[in-house]
């Protein structure tokens, strides 16, 4: 079993999952869904982040098995990350 799936049932993707991870070990496959990079393992630090992000419940961590009881550290990171992006464009 990999360490991070998607259920390309439920996955609409968006991406946030890949934006979110502060390890960068989630990347896009072909058909544009998310999937472990192949050094995953060895740096993911199981933050949670990715799962908690998902409002569509399509991502599994083989570790983290369910979302958190309280998702703001990943929106907040995510949030940032959105406007680092907009700041990035702007300058360019």
């Amino acid at each position: 079993m990999k360490l991070i799936s998607a259920d390309t049932t439920k996955c609409v993707k968006c991406h946030a999952c890949t934006e979110v991870c502060p390890m960068k070990v989630i990347g896009i496959s072909a058909s544009g869904f998310p999937e472990p990079e192949s050094f995953a393992y060895r740096l993911c630090i199981n933050c949670g982040y990715c799962v908690d992000i998902c409002v569509f419940d399509a991502l599994h961590h083989r570790v983290r098995k369910q979302r958190s009881s309280d998702s703001r550290a990943a929106i907040r990171r995510y949030e940032e990350m959105k406007k680092k992006r907009k700041k990035e464009q702007k300058n360019q």
